[in-house]
């Protein structure tokens, strides 16, 4: 990657790995977080805010937080804008250090990802990438 170039952006951090985000971003001009000078979410943004923008704008999401998965409105937004996403396991106990160190570790497999179509999701840990479920939608509202 030429890092004078101003590439698209293609991957989004959660503002609860900030710091995960603003590495990367320093780094990685394809890398976007709420509150980066090159995005339109502001930090403290509800995942309702940011979920579709982030599926509409083709990004993939990296995230701790695994409950998106499981509350039924960000569900909804998760399938409806086609979101990809990269949720780190275990990473809430680890350090800041480890969690780049990660990230950065397994990088390579995330640039073919992002070319896919949405929605899906992958788990993250030391040892990779594994497959998630996507959430799903009660019968009633699928």
């Amino acid at each position: 990657m030429d890092d004078g170039a101003v590439l698209r952006p293609r991957f989004f951090v959660d503002e609860n790995t900030l710091p995960l985000g603003k590495a990367l971003a320093a780094v990685r001009p394809d890398v976007l977080h709420p509150g980066h000078r090159r995005c339109p979410i502001s930090l403290g943004a509800q995942d309702t805010e940011w979920l579709p923008y982030v599926g509409d704008s083709d990004l993939v999401l990296l995230t701790r937080d695994m409950k998106i998965r499981h509350r039924l409105a960000e569900k909804r937004l998760f399938l409806a804008h086609a979101v990809k996403g990269i949720f780190l396991t275990k990473a809430g106990s680890t350090t800041r250090w480890d969690m780049l160190s990660m990230v950065v570790q397994h990088w390579e497999k995330f640039e073919p990802l992002a070319d896919l179509p949405g929605p899906w999701v992958r788990s993250l840990t030391r040892a990779g990438l594994g497959e998630l479920k996507l959430p799903t939608l009660p019968a009633a509202e699928g």
